[in-house]
Order: C-alpha cells, then structure tokens, then sequence
C-alpha cells in the first residue's frame, strides 16, 4: 500500500474531519488568491512500505491585511466573496510552533446559529462514520471546559487512534469575535497532539466569517507534505460542513458587505 495513500485515505483525514457535525460531499474548492514564500518543508522518513512521491507544494497563506478597504469592508468576507467559495492553506499561526492546516468560510446565518454546531461536540463523529468510530463528552470541568472522548478506526480497523481533547469555553476574541478551543489532555490519548481552533467573526446580524485551525501529530513516520495537504483539505471539510449546516445550503454570497 502506497504511504499517501495511507495517510489521506484512512489517517489524517478521518482524524481531522471529525472537528464538525455533517456527512457532505467534499466540494472542489480553491486555495488562498494572494501569495507569500511558502515555508521550507522537510520530509520525514517512511519506514515502511515504497515510499510515496512528494505531495504538491503547500498553497500559501494569502499575505494578512494591514486595515480594512477604503469601503469599510471586512478583509476576510471580501477576500472569500471575491473568491466564491472557501479557502484553505497552511500557516503556523501567532504564538504556535506547528503547522495548521487552515479553512474560512462566509455564511449567511448569525453568529448564534454557527456557534450552536461548532459546540455540539456529541455530533462531530457524523462527519466521516466508517472512519470516526466515537465522539463522546466524557467529563466536565468547573471552568465550563468539556472534555470529548475521539476514537478513529485506521488501517481497515486494525489500528484504533485515540484521544481525550479538551474544549474551552466559548470566550470572546475581540468585538463581535468569538473563539472555541479543543486540545488534547496531555497524556490522553495515543497520537503525539491533536488541537483545534474555532474562530467566529459576527458581520452584523446575518453574516459570520467561520475560520478553523487544525493540528494532528499522528505519532507516525509521516511525510510534512503529506500532513499539510491533509491537514489543509480536512480543514475546509469542517468549515463547509458548518457552512451549509447554519446557512442551510452550499455556496458563498454574494455578499452586501
């Protein structure tokens, strides 16, 4: 079995698919329009197997806005419009020493309706069920954090990943921004670190930009090329999920902004 095979088919993807709630079909969707100097990729050896060729380079991150257009617009919405559909890259964000794998989104619904399905941890195992075998909230903790119990069947089943990942409440960003984190209780679990973050942008009543950062250290001899492509398409599977979910439907705009 070739290596990239493995890893999208039966690891990364089924393990990062599982940050949502939804089982829709992956919608061909285009990377970030503006570029900045991709960052140095160096592969880890495969131990087992013939090794797989490289996957593509990694689309890069679109260079961040310094102020709002002249119009008073928000950056992100007008960058996803102008686009028509999700965008998806990889970064290692602020104050992070890994690479994510990153997806936006607009959606017209209110922040309330895309908060209620980014929190509803007991569903986030329908995204991909032959692979997410059990998503379940198995403590609480006095500050509000939910902890989930995650299990993924890999290898036609013959290899169970697991992990214990801690959601902090839901806290506030800056204005109309709000944030929801999970990440692994180290320890808990049999891959090196999983972490996901959650960040909803209120445009008004009836518009929310919906960005997600996703992190899987699989504790496997794993190609970074591999994982960032991964990484990157789970990604914009969990914010499109979300998407059609609070909107009720696909497609992005247009929007009035």
């Amino acid at each position: 079995m070739k290596w990239a095979g493995l890893a999208r088919s039966t690891l990364l993807l089924g393990a990062l698919g599982s940050v949502c709630a939804g089982v829709p079909a992956a919608r061909a969707q285009g990377t970030a329009p503006a570029a900045r100097e991709a960052a140095k990729v160096v592969p880890a050896p495969v131990t087992w197997g013939t090794a797989a060729p490289e996957a593509a380079p990694s689309p890069a991150a679109p260079v961040p806005a310094t102020s709002a257009p002249a119009s008073g617009a928000d950056p992100d919405a007008l960058r996803i419009a102008t686009a028509g559909h999700s965008l998806k890259w990889n970064w290692t964000p602020p104050g992070r020493a890994d690479r994510y794998g990153h997806a936006e989104t607009l959606i017209h619904a209110p922040l309330a309706a895309v908060r209620t399905r980014v929190v509803d941890f007991p569903h986030y195992r329908e995204i991909l069920p032959s692979r997410f075998k059990i998503s379940r909230v198995v403590g609480h903790v006095p500050d509000g954090s939910a902890d989930v119990y995650i299990q993924i069947a890999v290898m036609h089943d013959m290899v169970l990943l697991w992990n214990v990942t801690r959601f902090a409440p839901v806290r506030l960003q800056g204005p109309d921004v709000e944030v929801v984190e999970g990440r692994m209780v180290p320890g808990k679990g049999n891959v090196e670190d999983f972490d996901v973050v959650w960040t909803m942008h209120a445009l008004g009543p009836e518009w929310t930009v919906l960005k997600c950062d996703l992190l899987l250290k699989p504790n496997l001899p794993t190609p970074q090329s591999a994982v960032d492509e991964e990484l990157r398409d789970s990604a914009m599977i969990a914010v499109d999920v979300i998407h059609d979910r609070a909107q009720g439907g696909p497609g992005v705009g247009p929007w009035p902004g």
